[in-house]
C-alpha cells in the first residue's frame, strides 16, 4: 500500500465518519455503517470504501481482529476544526473572524442558544479587555 496522503482535508462524507469515530473513539465498519445509516442511506460497502480511502488519506488508522477492522481517527477534531475554520475566514470572510461569528448567529440552518450566545459575550468582552 503507498504512504498516506495524509491530506488534512475530509470530505463532508469523511467528515460524517470522523464525527462517528471522535464520538465513539474506535469502531468497526459495521459500526460507522449502523451509525451513519441512522440519518443517511448509504451502502455498507460505500462505508468500507470511504474508511479505505481515509485510511489510505492518513485520517484514520485500522487494526485487524480477525475479518473485522476497527477504525480510530488520526486527526483531532479540535485541530481539524481550527484549521478548517482559519480556511473559511480567510477565503470567504476576508479574515474577518467576527463575519464568520455574525454569518453563523443569522443561519437559519442552525439555532444559536441562548447559552451560546452568552459565551460568545464573554469571548467579545474578553477580546475587548485586552485592547
Amino acid at each position: 500500500m503507498p504512504p498516506p496522503l495524509n491530506t488534512g482535508k475530509p470530505t463532508e462524507s469523511e467528515l460524517e465518519i470522523l464525527s462517528i469515530l471522535w464520538e465513539k473513539g474506535e469502531a468497526t465498519v459495521a459500526e460507522v455503517h449502523t451509525s451513519l445509516s441512522a440519518y443517511k442511506k448509504t451502502g455498507y460497502t460505500t462505508t468500507l470504501k470511504l474508511l479505505q480511502l481515509m485510511l489510505f488519506k492518513g485520517l484514520v488508522t485500522r487494526k485487524e481482529i480477525g475479518r473485522k477492522h476497527s477504525y480510530w481517527p488520526t486527526i483531532d477534531k479540535n485541530s481539524l476544526s481550527i484549521g478548517l475554520t482559519d480556511r473559511l475566514v480567510g477565503y470567504l470572510f476576508n479574515g474577518s473572524p467576527a463575519q464568520l461569528a455574525m454569518t453563523a448567529i443569522q443561519s437559519t440552518t442552525f439555532e444559536c442558544s441562548q447559552e451560546d450566545l452568552l459565551k460568545l459575550q464573554q469571548l467579545v468582552e474578553k477580546q475587548l479587555g485586552k485592547k
